[in-house]
């Protein structure tokens, strides 16, 4: 379990089906995201989708 930085209860589990693709799936849905109005909760999630992305790219 990795705790989320800024996020102080949330863990993510990185499981197996997290693969090369999901990356790319992130970014596509951060872009959705930065396209829509930009109130507190889709900066915050754009946040949340920023910090497990890297650790997609630790693995």
């Amino acid at each position: 379990m990795v705790k989320l930085k800024g996020f102080g209860d949330i863990e993510i589990k990185k499981i197996s089906f997290m693969k090369d693709g999901s990356i790319v799936r992130l970014n596509q849905v951060i872009a959705i995201l930065e396209g829509l109005e930009p109130t507190k909760e889709i900066k915050d999630c754009i946040q949340l989708l920023e910090e497990i992305k890297k650790i997609e790219e630790i693995d």
